[in-house]
């Protein structure tokens, strides 16, 4: 999935931290509210720091779809700080929606982030959202320490954070994004993946019955993402969609319900993973007649030999809508 070329990725430096017991009295110069800090540990006001403010860092949020984090506001309670975030989502390089989001930062005494919360909620971001989203917000918390050399010194007044893991019971991903299920699925004896499925819910209710959500297979230095090809039925919908993904050896197929005028359909889009490449390897609809359940309908299939060697990002909506014209 590709993300807007024109949004700037980088990370956010600040100037802020320490524990109680062993701060200063004076106030900070980078920051708007008076915060207890330790001065030794602090550079001075400089342009460049002044400059490290209202860059923002981008995630993608689904195909064609991503958001821009910029840092408002910044506030520091070690070991813990508080960022909010004016959050602008792009759908197809426009921007489709903006509001604002807080996160709480905490650190252990080693200056390691521990959690990544959204204000108010019981989540871990570095848990709970999609890998290279988690690496933007990790590498965003970890210039905060490593890029000013600010240090969180132990004391009995430092809260000490435990890394407990919390479920991953359908939290949300942002605002826009949703897990929806996951599946352990091993191509090979010595390769474990996790395939995670993912609803934007990006699509105005009140048009049409689906949204289109996207897979995310991912397995040590493995990962890969699917486009929006999973049909997701919405709330408002008379009819099912995504059904179920079925395993078999190295081989996994997507199962989903379609619907148009004259027939209600089930789709099968089968993928194979070879050479650490997961390729589509079959798709297939079978057909059921609206005014005549009964009739023989013949269903129809494609392979390689129709569609040449296809890799699983390849696949597309319009891809498959081609392919079905053929």
């Amino acid at each position: 999935m590709k993300i807007n070329k024109n949004l700037v990725l980088g990370a956010l430096a600040i100037l802020i931290i320490g524990c109680r017991e062993n701060t200063s009295k004076q106030d900070s110069r980078n920051l708007k509210n008076t915060l207890k800090v330790d001065n030794s540990k602090i550079p001075s006001a400089t342009e460049e720091t002044k400059n490290t403010m209202n860059k923002s860092f981008v995630i993608s949020c689904g195909s064609g779809c991503a958001m821009t984090y910029t840092a408002e506001s910044i506030q520091s309670d070690a070991p813990t700080i508080k960022v909010k975030f004016k959050v602008e989502m792009y759908l197809n390089e426009k921007v489709s929606d903006t509001y604002y989001e807080v996160y709480i930062f905490k650190y252990d005494t080693s200056n390691n982030i521990i959690k990544i919360q959204p204000e108010g909620k019981n989540e871990n971001v570095l848990e709970n959202l999609l890998p290279d989203a988690q690496e933007s917000f990790k590498k965003f918390s970890i210039d905060l320490i490593k890029d000013k050399h600010l240090e969180i010194k132990s004391s009995d007044t430092c809260i000490e954070e435990s890394k407990i893991k919390l479920r991953y019971d359908s939290v949300r991903i942002s605002k826009k994004v949703k897990e929806i299920d996951s599946w352990n699925f091993s191509p090979t004896p010595t390769e474990k993946l996790k395939i995670v499925l993912y609803d934007p819910i990006i699509s105005n209710e009140e048009e049409g019955y689906f949204n289109y959500g996207f897979l995310v297979i991912a397995g040590g230095q493995y990962k890969v993402e699917t486009q929006n090809i999973v049909r997701l039925s919405k709330k408002n919908s008379p009819y099912s969609a995504f059904e179920k993904i079925v395993f078999k050896n190295n081989f996994f197929t997507i199962e989903q319900h379609g619907n148009n005028s004259d027939y209600s359909t089930y789709e099968y889009l089968t993928f194979k993973y070879e050479n650490k490449v997961f390729y589509l390897h079959q798709y297939s609809i079978e057909y059921t007649s609206k005014n005549n359940p009964d009739e023989n309908i013949p269903s129809k299939k494609w392979f390689k030999k129709d569609f040449g060697i296809v890799k699983l990002e390849n696949v597309s909506p319009t891809f498959l809508e081609n392919l079905q014209s053929k």
